[in-house]
C-alpha cells in the first residue's frame, strides 16, 4: 500500500500496513468503481460471550448500558447463532458465509480450503479502507486477508505490525501483560481457578483498551475519499479471567448465580470426569463459590467491553460519522457460564452456540427504519447470514460461484421476509438442528464415553434450560425421527469447493506459512480440494 499520502504517511509507517499480497489476488471482472457514498460499517465482535449477557436480553445483574443503546437504535436479533461454537471455524463462516464443514475449518487449529471468499477482501476490491483491531485468529497467522490495516492483540498477523504485548513489555517490562498482583489468585490450585487474577497496571493499558485505542487511530487518520470496514474484535470476556481495577471489584460473586446442573447430568458428569480429564474435568465446574467468582469476572470483562464500544461509539459520533456508518455488534460464540455445571464453549447447548447479535444501520436513506428503530427480531438467523445482510446493505454483489450459503435478513428485519428458514444447524464434531421449538443433538462418539446418549432432544419452549432430555420419550419419536432426517441431509449436502474467478481468496491451505516466533504452528488436518471436488 502507498503511504505517500500527506498526513497520512506518519500514520501508514506507524501501523506496519501491509502493502503486499499475502493470500490469492485477483480483480473481479467488470467491477464497479469505489463510491464515497457507500457507507462506512463498524463489525464489533467479542469472544466468547453469550447470548443473554446483555441488560436488553433481560439480564438484571450485568451492566451494558452502550450496548443496550445501541439494542434500542437498532436491530436486536434474539435467537441468532454460530454454526461452530469455537472461535476459528465461526469466525470463517462469518467472513466466507459458510457451513464449517463446507469451508473445511471444523475446529481450532485447522485451516480452511482454498478459495473461500473473505468479507474483508472482497470489501477492499469494492474500494473500502480495511482495518483490523484486535483478535483475527485465521490460519496461517502471517496473512493480511484483505485488511489494509492490522494491530494484532497478540503474536498472530502479518508483517512487522505493533502488538499489545510488545506495547506492554515497553511500558511495564517484559511479561507484563500477564503478571498478576501476588496473592490475588483466589482459587490457585484448580485448573479453572487459575484463570482468576487481579492485574497491576490500569484499566488504559489493558488488552480491550488498547485496541478500541488503535481502532481510533484508524478512525483519525483514515483515507477520507474511501469507505472503510473497520473491524474491532476484543478477546474479552473470554478466559483468563485477569482484570484490572475498577472492574475486578466491580461485582459482588456472592450476587451470582448459582450454577444449574440439573439432577439428569449428574450420572453423565461423573462418567466425564472418570473418562475424559481435559475434555470433562476442565470444563466442568462443581466448587460453587468457584463458579460464582468465575461469573463475577466474567459479567466484569463484559461491562469492559461494554465500556468500550461506548467509546468506539462516541468517537463515531464526534466524527460526525453514524449517519454514514453501520454498526454490527456479536461474537464468536458463548459460554456455558455454568449452565448443566460446564464452562467455556464448544458444545450445542444454547450457553455456548447461542450469540448476540446487534445491528443498526445509518438513519438515513435505503435502510432508515429497518435496523434502527429498536426491533427485536425472534426468528432464527446465523451467524453466515450477516455477510450476505452487508453486501445487500452497501449495495455490492456477491460474486457468482462461491456457494455462499447464508441469506439476507433485510426483509427480515423490514418485516417483508415471507419464506424464512425454518431451522438452523451447528457442529463441532457433535451436531444439530434447532427449529422455532425444538433442538435435537447429535453427539460425536468421543462425547459417548463419557455417559451421554448419541441424540438428546430439547423442548426450549418448555425447557429452555434444556434439562429434560425428551430423546426416549415415545411421543416424540416422530418429531425426532424427522429432525434426525434434516440434520443428516444438511451434513451431507452442500455447495461445492468454490470457483471464482476475480475475487481476493484465501491461498492453498498447503502452503501453510511458518508460525510466528512464539506461535505454534498451524496444522493442516484435511487436504485442499481440487475444483469441482465437493468437500
Amino acid at each position: 500500500m502507498n503511504d505517500d499520502r500527506g498526513s497520512r504517511r506518519g500514520f501508514l509507517k506507524w501501523t506496519g500496513s501491509v502493502g503486499a499480497a499475502v493470500v490469492t489476488t485477483r480483480f473481479l471482472q467488470g467491477a464497479e468503481p469505489s463510491a464515497p457514498s457507500r457507507p462506512n460499517i463498524l463489525f464489533i465482535m467479542v469472544d466468547e460471550m453469550r447470548w443473554n449477557a446483555l441488560g436488553c436480553a433481560g439480564n438484571t445483574i450485568v451492566r451494558t448500558p452502550n450496548l443496550d443503546r445501541l439494542a434500542r437504535e437498532g436491530t436486536r436479533f434474539a435467537t441468532a447463532y454460530t454454526c461452530a461454537p469455537v472461535c476459528v471455524p465461526s469466525r470463517y463462516s462469518f467472513f466466507t458465509s459458510r457451513y464449517a464443514h463446507v469451508h473445511g475449518s471444523t475446529d481450532n487449529g485447522t485451516p480452511p480450503q482454498a478459495g473461500e471468499v473473505l468479507l474483508p477482501a472482497l470489501l477492499r476490491h469494492y474500494g473500502y479502507e480495511t482495518a483490523l483491531s484486535g483478535k483475527l485468529h485465521f490460519l496461517p497467522a502471517d496473512q493480511e486477508y484483505g485488511f489494509d490495516h492490522f494491530w494484532s492483540f497478540t503474536t498472530e498477523g502479518p508483517g512487522k505490525l505493533q502488538r499489545w504485548p510488545e506495547y506492554m513489555d515497553a511500558k511495564h517490562g517484559r511479561g507484563s501483560a500477564r503478571r498478576l498482583v501476588p496473592g490475588s489468585q483466589p482459587f490457585p490450585d484448580d485448573p479453572l481457578g487459575r484463570d482468576l487474577g487481579k492485574l497491576p497496571y490500569p484499566k488504559e493499558d489493558s488488552q480491550t483498551f488498547w485496541i478500541t485505542d488503535r481502532a481510533i487511530d484508524f478512525l483519525r487518520q483514515r483515507d477520507r475519499q474511501r469507505p472503510f470496514f473497520l473491524f474491532v474484535s476484543y478477546l474479552d470476556p473470554h478466559s483468563p479471567s485477569h482484570l484490572c481495577e475498577p472492574y475486578w471489584s466491580m461485582y459482588d460473586a456472592g450476587q451470582m448465580p448459582r450454577p444449574r446442573i440439573p439432577e439428569s447430568v449428574k450420572k453423565e458428569r461423573a462418567e466425564a470426569v472418570r473418562n475424559d480429564a481435559r475434555g470433562g474435568g476442565r470444563h466442568l465446574i462443581d466448587d460453587e463459590a468457584m463458579a460464582r467468582a468465575l461469573t463475577a469476572a466474567y459479567y466484569a470483562k463484559v461491562t469492559m467491553v461494554d465500556d468500550n464500544v461506548g467509546r468506539l461509539l462516541q468517537q463515531v459520533e464526534s466524527m460526525g460519522l453514524s449517519d454514514d456508518t453501520i454498526v454490527v455488534f456479536t461474537a464468536d460464540h458463548g459460554n456455558m457460564l455454568g449452565d448443566r455445571g460446564r464452562w467455556f464453549k464448544g458444545v450445542m447447548y444454547e450457553g455456548s452456540s447461542r450469540i448476540p447479535l446487534l445491528v443498526k444501520a445509518p438513519p438515513k436513506g435505503e435502510y432508515a427504519g429497518v435496523f434502527n428503530r429498536g426491533k427485536v427480531v425472534n426468528e432464527l438467523v446465523e451467524n453466515i447470514d450477516v455477510m450476505p445482510t452487508l453486501m445487500e446493505m452497501i449495495g455490492r454483489p456477491l460474486p457468482a460461484g462461491a456457494g455462499f450459503q447464508g441469506r439476507s435478513f433485510v426483509n427480515l428485519a423490514a418485516d417483508k421476509e415471507t419464506s424464512w428458514k425454518t431451522a438452523i444447524f451447528a457442529e463441532r464434531g457433535s451436531m444439530m438442528i434447532r427449529s422455532a421449538r425444538h433442538k435435537l443433538i447429535k453427539n460425536q462418539a468421543k462425547d459417548l464415553r463419557k455417559g451421554g446418549g448419541e441424540y438428546e432432544l430439547y423442548d426450549l419452549v418448555k425447557d429452555p434450560g434444556e434439562e429434560v432430555d425428551l430423546i426416549n420419550d415415545p411421543a416424540c419419536a416422530s418429531l425426532a425421527a424427522e429432525l434426525k432426517a434434516r440434520l443428516e441431509a444438511w451434513q451431507k449436502d452442500g455447495p461445492p469447493a468454490p470457483i471464482v474467478k476475480g475475487v481476493w481468496t484465501t491461498q492453498a491451505a498447503t502452503a501453510v506459512a511458518p508460525a510466528a516466533k512464539g506461535q505454534p504452528k498451524a496444522r493442516r488436518r484435511q487436504p485442499a480440494l481440487k475444483p469441482n471436488q465437493e468437500p
